[in-house]
C-alpha cells in the first residue's frame, strides 16, 4: 500500500480527553488512493447497504468490481481491497458534495476516525490518535473510550481478532502452495475471505467457517 492507516499516528490512553468535530469538509475522504482497506466485514456490511438501497445490487462480487481495488501486500499473494477512487484530487468513490454515501455501512478506518485500532499481544486494542488533519481537533471534547465504545463495535473486535489470529497462518500457506495451484489457491482467498457470504445471514459465524475452510483448501494443495 502506498499510505499506512499508522503514518501520521499517536499512541493515546484509553481515559483521554481530545477534541473533534466534524467540518464536513471531505478533506479525510480526498488523497486516499490505495489507503482506505475494506476488511472481510466492511464488504459485507456496505454490500447489505447497497443492496437495502437497491434491489439490483445482487452480490459482494458487484460491489468488489464497482467500488474496491486488489491490493497485493505479500509477495506469498496475501492481498487486500482498498476502496476506489475518482478525480485529480483521487476522491473516495463514495464522496458526492462532500458527504459519504455510505455512511450508515463506512468502513472502520473512516467510523473510527480519528482514533485507529490495533491489536496488541494480549488480545485487547491499542488505540492511536491520526493526526492528519489538524484543522479537525476543535469543538467538543470526548473521551477516546467513549468514542471507540460508539464506533468500534463489539462485532467489529471480534473479526479483528479472529482476522488477524489468521493471517500468519494463511500467509505461512500461500507460501508453500506450488505454482501450479497459485492460481486456485488465489481464487479461494478471494471466495472465502470476501464473497463467500449470505447477506441475510448474520456475519461473526460465516466468517469464522470460512477460515477454516480456507486453510483447509490451502493445505489440501500443499499435500
Amino acid at each position: 500500500m502506498k499510505k499506512s492507516l499508522m503514518e501520521n499516528v499517536t499512541p493515546i490512553a484509553w481515559n483521554e480527553r481530545i477534541h473533534f468535530e466534524c467540518h464536513h469538509c471531505g478533506a479525510c475522504c480526498r488523497h486516499v488512493k490505495d489507503s482506505v482497506p475494506l476488511e472481510s466485514l466492511d464488504v459485507y456490511r456496505i454490500a447489505r447497504f447497497l443492496q437495502s438501497q437497491n434491489k439490483s445490487f445482487d452480490s459482494i462480487e458487484h460491489l468488489l468490481s464497482l467500488y474496491a481495488e486488489p491490493i497485493p501486500i505479500h509477495e506469498c499473494g496475501y492481498f487486500i481491497y482498498t476502496l476506489k477512487t475518482v478525480g485529480a484530487d483521487d476522491a473516495c468513490i463514495f464522496l458526492k458534495d462532500n458527504r459519504c454515501t455510505i455512511q450508515a455501512a463506512k468502513p472502520r478506518a473512516c467510523r473510527t476516525y480519528p482514533l485507529v485500532a490495533e491489536p496488541d499481544d494480549a488480545s485487547s486494542f491499542q488505540y492511536y490518535l491520526s493526526m492528519e488533519k489538524n484543522h479537525h481537533f476543535t469543538g467538543r471534547k470526548f473521551k477516546a473510550r467513549d468514542w471507540m465504545n460508539q464506533y468500534f463495535t463489539q462485532e467489529d473486535r471480534a473479526f479483528v481478532n479472529a482476522d488477524i489470529s489468521a493471517v500468519s497462518e494463511i500467509a505461512q500457506l500461500l507460501r508453500q502452495i506450488p505454482e501450479t495451484h497459485k492460481r486456485r489457491a488465489l481464487f479461494c482467498f478471494l471466495l472465502y475471505k470476501y464473497t463467500d457470504f449470505d447477506l441475510d445471514q448474520p456475519f461473526q459465524e460465516q466468517y469464522e467457517r470460512n477460515n477454516r475452510e480456507l486453510i483447509a483448501s490451502l493445505e489440501a494443495m500443499i499435500s
